[in-house]
């Protein structure tokens, strides 16, 4: 039983890894476009990408 949990976290964790590598190039992308299209939506405090591309 152990063996199998110690494969199923393995798994797991890298699903993780992967899914975070993935938001993290969203995130780039999607802060590029908004600095190319909308960057003065960056400019106050507490406004993000996500926030701007909402507005």
């Amino acid at each position: 039983m152990p063996q199998a949990t110690r494969i199923t976290l393995s798994l797991l964790a890298q699903r993780i890894e992967h899914h975070t590598r993935q938001i993290d190039e969203l995130n780039q992308r999607l802060t590029r476009l908004v600095e190319r299209h909308a960057p003065q939506l960056l400019t106050p405090v507490g406004i993000g990408p996500d926030s701007a591309v909402t507005l």
